[in-house]
């Protein structure tokens, strides 16, 4: 029997014309998965951070600008953010929380339903404290709905005013790692997370208890904070400026912890129910 042999050298010009994969195995571009992404919607925020790119269109006082902070699918929320984002922000590692998980494109998203989720807490578990200590009032204690404006007020001001503050030290002090004011707003935003857990424990109506977790919480995401902020200041040629920096921003976590504790837990002043 007479075998005849062809020639296949130009199957994979031909491939590559077509633009089927050639079988070539150093050929990385057509494995399965790296076209995947072709036919993802594109636009999105996070598009941007696997590729390692920030493209932040638009000013700062745009509405586009703020709007791709928001722009996130179902399954991207639930790596970056909850993985990630939130699980990291009451961990203390050995890595820079901005740098490592909110650059390129940090997120509003999260801090925001955060924030959200801590208002609603407090005034929930914070109304129910108030009814365990004061024995219900002998059944004349009502729900006082001014916690939750109270909270949703101070909690804006310490995500908003404080990252502001921040920035603007930065800014004066010419510092050489010049945080956004957005990266510095996630990153408050999502320090409040572990404050969540710890209002619902807090109904315990036990001193020593509620003090042990504010020292815990402020301690576990107090050190993220700290660890974020330090090596913006840490070559600042005023050191006492530096710690100084540090400092407070850790106290100023400690005061808003207190202040939960004191005005809508604690029952050392009764809130008159509302009526």
């Amino acid at each position: 029997m007479d075998l005849n042999f062809q020639n296949f050298d130009n199957v994979n010009s031909t491939n590559e014309q077509s633009g089927a994969f050639g079988g070539n195995i150093g050929d990385r571009n057509n494995l399965v998965g790296s076209g995947a992404s072709s036919s993802a919607p594109s636009g999105g925020v996070f598009d941007d951070a696997q590729s390692g790119t920030s493209t932040r269109k638009g000013n700062l006082f745009s509405f586009e600008y703020y709007q791709q902070f928001f722009d996130v699918e179902t399954d991207q929320v639930l790596v970056l953010i909850v993985i990630k984002r939130l699980i990291n922000s009451v961990v203390p590692t050995h890595r820079n929380y901005i740098q490592d998980f909110l650059q390129p494109i940090p997120d509003l998203w999260g801090p925001f339903w955060v924030s959200v989720t801590l208002v609603f807490s407090i005034g929930i578990f914070g109304n129910l404290a108030q009814f365990i200590e004061n024995d219900g009032a002998k059944g004349s204690y009502g729900s006082d709905f001014r916690m939750v404006t109270s909270a949703s007020t101070l909690i804006f001001l310490y995500v908003v005013i404080v990252p502001l503050l921040l920035y603007g030290l930065l800014w004066n002090r010419r510092s050489e790692m010049l945080h956004p004011y957005v990266d510095l707003v996630c990153l408050y935003g999502y320090s409040l997370a572990i404050f969540i857990p710890v209002t619902f424990l807090w109904i315990i109506n036990m001193g020593w208890f509620r003090w042990a977790l504010i020292f815990a919480s402020v301690s576990l995401s107090g050190t993220v904070l700290a660890r974020a902020i330090w090596p913006a200041v840490k070559n600042d040629v005023n050191k006492m400026i530096a710690f100084g920096t540090v400092a407070t921003v850790v106290i100023l976590h400690f005061l808003l912890a207190f202040t939960f504790k004191v005005y809508f837990f604690d029952s050392m002043h009764s809130i008159p129910p509302n009526l």
